[in-house]
């Protein structure tokens, strides 16, 4: 099967070099606009471009089968070997931390999917506190070093469920997209950009199996209109991502039993509006 090498050299990849220039213009606005706007300027940016560049090149020689070394990444990357050496020390240093999914969103996605916690409509049950099937049992299952009281005082401050110890509790259907810390917001903003971006990459490629990557497009719409298509999105959306968690969490329960596998996917679902300007007509 051809592949397409990183480093194009004929004509036609060359135009294919303009055509990337010209769209990472474009996602890059959209970037430095978020970065303006929490007040990083430019040199923070090339700091991180240059490391972003030294690590991706070597995995990429990694993958390759090729010899890693300075000056190889250093050619490929464009980044000077002094920079590459000081920059592959430091990541040297840096610890490796895997990022974990926060037992907020455990929690909810095993409330919202796993059968043990749904009625028979394949809706979300009200838990009582204790027990079989219960909200202890709930949070127990996911994590022993995160007493239950603490979740449920947190989940009934933020209204993610509500009921009392007497009725039980109950999800309430905001939970879904629950509103989290600022770090949380910022891991789920880096984690789902950058697989948004690595689906977009595969499917540059020219890849034999392409990721599903699509999406709808209007303009000249009045405000009411564009109101009720959020809406619509937000629904469709949310009923979209509950019957895939479902299936997820069954097909998780058979992989397990089977000795567990070795991939992961994730879907997401978004939804952009603001009003045109003049100059985009």
């Amino acid at each position: 099967m051809p592949t397409i090498d990183p480093q194009p050299t004929d004509d036609t990849s060359q135009d294919t070099k303009q055509l990337i220039a010209k769209a990472m213009k474009k996602v890059l606005g959209s970037l430095v606009r978020l970065l303006l706007r929490q007040g990083i300027d430019y040199g923070a940016v090339q700091e991180w471009l240059k490391q972003a560049f030294v690590e991706e090149t070597r995995k990429e020689l990694e993958r390759r089968g090729e010899k890693v070394t300075l000056s190889r990444i250093s050619v490929i990357s464009g980044v000077h070997r002094k920079d590459v050496k000081r920059l592959s020390e430091i990541q040297e240093q840096e610890t490796p931390r895997n990022e974990r999914s926060s037992i907020t969103s455990r929690l909810v996605s095993l409330w919202l999917g796993d059968s043990q916690y749904l009625n028979e409509q394949g809706q979300p049950k009200c838990l009582s506190r204790s027990g079989e099937d219960s909200f202890d049992a709930l949070v127990e299952s996911v994590s022993k070093d995160v007493r239950p009281r603490t979740i449920l005082d947190d989940w009934l401050q933020r209204g993610l469920i509500s009921g009392n110890d007497q009725q039980g509790y109950e999800l309430n259907a905001q939970a879904l997209y629950p509103s989290e810390d600022q770090a949380t917001k910022v891991a789920f903003f880096a984690r789902n950009t950058a697989d948004h971006i690595a689906a977009c990459e595969h499917n540059l490629r020219g890849e034999s199996s392409p990721f599903p990557e699509r999406s709808v497009f209007y303009n000249h719409l009045s405000k009411d209109s564009v109101d009720e298509l959020q809406q619509l999105a937000s629904e469709q959306g949310q009923a979209l991502l509950i019957r895939l968690n479902k299936r997820a969490q069954e097909l998780a329960r058979q992989d397990d039993a089977q000795g567990g596998g070795d991939h992961r996917f994730i879907l997401g679902t978004y939804f952009y509006r603001e009003q045109e300007r003049k100059d985009d007509a």
